[in-house]
């Protein structure tokens, strides 16, 4: 079962502490959203193809909605290479590099390095007026004995497309 909600959703106390009828002041913040692909057989440099969750022959990509700040990029390890040299993964929002991901010869959760730059940090605050996509690619590696497989797992909050995170259509207001 799903449902579906138009973005942002916004989290409010639809009351006071007074508990006077009055709305709450806007203090709470929004809801964040996830999105994970799987990959597999990785043993060489190259783009990483990633697939639907529970569909392994369906390729698949990560793609945001205008507007989302990314607050984490998190790579679930779970069948790991036992040796090898290299192997660090770039991601990259809209073709721009934002950190790399460094697997590991023991699986586990690994987040993201981001890049300590102005231009990553500015487009993980808002990765602009539209959609993009999240890519993966493994730069020069060697000695790979095994391959490496998981799940890229990239959590975010949906904004409107510039940015702002003003709700509409919940009919509540304090007047």
């Amino acid at each position: 079962m799903s449902s579906t909600f138009t973005s942002p959703i916004r989290i409010f106390v639809r009351n006071n502490p007074s508990n006077d009828g009055t709305i709450a002041p806007d203090n709470t913040g929004v809801s964040s959203a996830t999105q994970q692909v799987t990959f597999s057989g990785v043993a060489a440099a190259g783009a990483i193809t990633t697939y639907q969750v529970g569909s392994p022959s369906t390729a698949d990509s990560i793609v945001l909605p205008a507007g989302s700040l990314i607050s984490n990029i998190r790579l679930f390890e779970t069948t790991a290479p036992s040796a090898f040299t290299g192997l660090v993964i770039t991601v990259a929002v809209a073709g721009t590099t934002v950190g790399t991901i460094t697997p590991t010869t023991t699986g586990g959760v690994i987040s993201v390095s981001f890049t300590a730059t102005a231009t990553a940090a500015a487009l993980l605050a808002n990765v602009g007026t539209s959609d993009v996509t999240v890519t993966f690619t493994v730069g020069a590696t060697s000695g790979v004995t095994g391959t490496l497989a998981g799940t890229f797992d990239v959590s975010y909050v949906p904004r409107n497309n510039d940015g702002s995170i003003a709700p509409y259509g919940s009919g509540y207001t304090n007047s």
